[in-house]
């Protein structure tokens, strides 16, 4: 893993340019922290302690501003990255780069053979270079002044998630990639559109208490604007560089928050409309499955967080390869916890069959959680039949 980086210079004024809710300069260094680099020399004299103190710098990464050419053979790491900051690269792509193994020095260049990242192995100013091309897509070369829109269109490509489940991924990310791209450059963080989206979602689901088709649907809407802007704060944390165990676990309990306040409205508004206290229990039903859904969900993710793994954002295993009968079920498990679910409920609003959406919560919720359960089992038993590491 090489871990030193040197941040080439070539235009100190591209450096204060601001794009996406970050100057060029803060988003060249979370891109490398987050790509693994523990220590980076960026080729620019120190900002004025006023200017520093403004800048949003990444908290574990060693930063040394220095004069173009000042660090001499000997204050290098024996291996090290040198990165343009004529270009941004995505951090997955960097951090692949930084993993490799490699019996030379390379140069990774774009379409026009300028370098946008080299792998230097030795100490030496002068050394022979293999050179390949980045993947199309992975890096953006930076013009003065910066083509903003063209950049934020290429900066929102990180907002979506592989979790996303077919409407999400077709429909509703256009919407909240479109909402994010305004909201980057102002002062809403994540955690603020969090609250938001739930506020709407609770607002949503209260509405369900009434026992018209108008609440029904006017209900099912702001549950659906809740999903769509649910998505935003994700997409502004990642493209700011603003992720946080808090804000995953606002979202978290946010949006079971809105599951459970739906479900126990939708139950409730039908006794109160005369329809029995079969409803009652059904959203009893629908409830427990939920939470408890979450609740195991919830055990797996601070599981996962104390191997420094990422927990995965919707269910509690990772969905193994094959075809196999836990690979389906697990697929299965990943597809009932996506938000698709929600066009069915707006869908059923408007005929006025927000009963059937009941009981199948109801039934849902229970199978989802049995699954869970079931999946959960198989993978502690398999972890059990692994053989220790040595300590």
């Amino acid at each position: 893993m090489l871990d030193h980086a040197i941040l080439r210079v070539n235009r100190p004024a591209l450096l204060r340019q601001r794009v996406a809710g970050m100057s060029v300069v803060e988003r060249q260094l979370f891109t490398a922290a987050r790509a693994g680099i523990r220590a980076i020399r960026v080729e620019t004299p120190q900002p004025e302690p006023e200017a520093l103190a403004n800048l949003r710098l990444p908290p574990d990464l060693d930063i040394r501003w220095i004069k173009k050419g000042e660090a001499s053979p000997k204050e290098r790491a024996p291996a090290h990255l040198i990165i343009s900051a004529d270009y941004f690269v995505r951090v997955e792509t960097l951090a692949h780069i930084a993993r490799q193994d490699y019996p030379e020095s390379v140069s990774f260049e774009d379409a026009s053979g300028l370098g946008v990242v080299r792998v230097v192995l030795t100490r030496e100013e002068a050394v022979s270079r293999r050179k390949l091309p980045l993947p199309a897509g992975s890096f953006r070369r930076l013009e003065a002044p910066l083509a903003a829109d063209e950049t934020i269109e290429w900066l929102m490509l990180a907002g979506p998630k592989s979790q996303d489940g077919f409407m999400a991924r077709n429909f509703d990310r256009h919407l909240s990639l479109a909402v994010s791209s305004r909201l980057l450059d102002t002062f809403v963080t994540p955690n603020q559109m969090t609250l938001f989206s739930t506020l709407l979602g609770l607002i949503g689901g209260s509405l369900f208490l009434g026992n018209t088709r108008l609440a029904y649907v006017c209900g099912a809407l702001l549950i659906w604007l809740h999903s769509v802007l649910d998505g935003c704060d994700g997409e502004l944390a990642r493209v700011r560089f603003q992720e946080s165990a808090l804000g995953s676990d606002l979202d978290f309990w946010g949006d079971n928050l809105v599951h459970l306040t739906l479900f126990s409205c939708l139950g409730l508004g039908f006794w109160l409309g005369g329809n029995g206290v079969h409803t009652l229990a059904l959203a009893a039903v629908a409830d427990a499955g939920a939470i408890a859904s979450a609740l195991t969900a919830w055990k797996h993710r601070l599981a996962r967080r104390t191997l420094n793994a990422i927990a995965p954002e919707a269910g509690v295993t990772d969905e193994a390869a094959g075809g196999g009968f836990e690979t389906q079920l697990s697929r299965l498990e990943n597809a009932l916890a996506q938000r698709d679910f929600i066009y069915l409920l707006v869908i059923l609003a408007l005929l006025d069959c927000v009963y059937e959406f009941l009981w199948a919560a109801a039934i849902g919720g229970l199978l989802y959680f049995a699954i869970m359960l079931y999946l959960r089992r198989i993978n502690e038993n398999e972890q059990a039949r692994q053989p220790h590491p040595a300590r």
